[in-house]
């Protein structure tokens, strides 16, 4: 899928391609694949489909760079100084995304992909690196501070972090969603803190 051009003589507006994006991000994140139109994108965006048309192809091109333009801003790899900070970083942006209807589009959009509902497998590749960089960086940090043993491996407290946070977004009613963004510390202390424990070496 090959980003879409502009014809000659016809300048893109960054604001509306935003704007745009923006839309197809809201749309998708709450109808999913099955629902997702340009028509739908259009009509959110107030504006007529040949806006869109003009700018993408087909609703896959608007996808990839709705993803690629808006949605990937999940990067956080800040050395704290201590594991718990760092992932403290790490899970807050986590949970700050989730509760993010365009971070939660980009779920959707990897759930959609592991259930075969799209081909998509390039966004959910660059969705899942970006989520894991960060994660990786904070580990290695922690290694060669002696915070955790360089033999523990690090997939494992990568997916036990991510599952706790998607699970505490997932089991929150929306009053303590709205809890969550704006006291986001009091919902991941505790969930950080089950997996720098299970990080720290073992004492002989």
């Amino acid at each position: 899928m090959s980003r879409q051009t502009t014809p000659l003589g016809r300048p893109r507006d960054p604001e509306l391609d935003e704007k745009l994006m923006t839309a197809a991000l809201l749309e998708y994140a709450r109808l999913g694949w099955g629902a997702f139109t340009m028509q739908g994108v259009a009509r959110r965006a107030g504006v007529g489909k040949s806006a869109l048309y003009l700018r993408w192809a087909n609703k896959e091109q608007l996808l990839l760079d709705s993803v690629e333009s808006v949605a990937l801003t999940l990067r956080v790899n800040v050395d704290t100084g201590s594991l718990t900070g760092d992932l403290t970083a790490l899970a807050t942006a986590l949970l700050e995304h989730f509760l993010d209807p365009i971070g939660w589009a980009t779920l959707r959009i990897t759930i959609d992909v592991t259930a075969d509902f799209i081909d998509l497998q390039p966004f959910q590749q660059r969705i899942v690196k970006s989520l894991r960089t960060a994660a990786t960086g904070a580990f290695s940090r922690a290694v060669a501070r002696g915070e955790m043993s360089p033999n523990t491996a690090h997939e494992p407290l990568i997916e036990s972090l991510f599952g706790a946070v998607l699970m505490h977004t997932l089991s929150r009613t929306q009053q303590e969603r709205d809890h969550a963004r704006a006291y986001p510390s009091e919902h991941i202390g505790p969930l950080v803190e089950v997996i720098v424990r299970s990080a720290r070496p073992m004492k002989k």
